[in-house]
């Protein structure tokens, strides 16, 4: 028998082999795939980066269905877990009776005294022990945060903290921030101060 006869009858006699991906659900003929390969055949007309697996499974329309049902069934629309996604932060029931620096203009790099003062909205105010952080947020006038400066308590329900005028000179504007028991009260661009350039 010739070696070329051989060969055929040996090709003949090989089982083509399958393969079948648990993952995917598809099955693939890797003898065609391997000889694809050695006849230098691409796989499909679109070159791509994914093995042949992961191209298998892009293709497998229920596998894609699947797949997006799971996906789907996951998101709870509960409503529970509406009102938390929506619920916002408490609020503080205060307000900012009056805020000022001192002084005003000021000279770039001249501390200057920033005070809030604030009230209660509440008809039940909490008692004189409450204490809250305060914060003043100073921006420049193109909003951007330039510096921050911490409030302590001075008297009664005032707050005072210096600022040093480290900046150029030009208008700035400080947002006052108060916190307590997990809720917050934000005051936007609630002082106004001017720094002039340094003599």
């Amino acid at each position: 028998m010739s070696p070329l006869a051989l060969i055929v009858t040996m090709a003949s006699l090989t089982p083509t082999v399958y393969a079948v991906c648990k993952t995917c659900g598809g099955e693939e003929d890797w003898a065609a795939s391997a000889n694809n390969f050695l006849e230098g055949k691409p796989i499909n007309d679109t070159p791509s980066s994914l093995s042949n697996p992961q191209q298998t499974r892009l293709r497998n329309a229920d596998f894609n269905s699947n797949l997006l049902k799971e996906n789907t069934g996951n998101a709870s629309n509960s409503p529970a877990q509406a009102l938390t996604l929506n619920a916002q932060p408490p609020t503080l029931d205060i307000n900012l009776k009056d805020a000022r620096a001192v002084p005003n203009p000021v000279n770039s790099g001249s501390p200057a005294m920033i005070t809030a003062d604030l009230g209660n909205n509440s008809s039940n105010p909490p008692s004189n022990a409450t204490e809250y952080n305060v914060s003043a947020i100073i921006r420049n006038t193109h909003d951007v945060d330039v510096g921050k400066v911490n409030l302590e308590r001075a008297s009664g329900e005032e707050y005072a903290g210096m600022w040093i005028t480290n900046v150029p000179a030009g208008v700035y504007k400080a947002t006052i921030v108060a916190s307590a028991f997990g809720a917050s009260k934000t005051f936007n661009d609630s002082l106004q101060i001017n720094v002039s350039k340094a003599a």
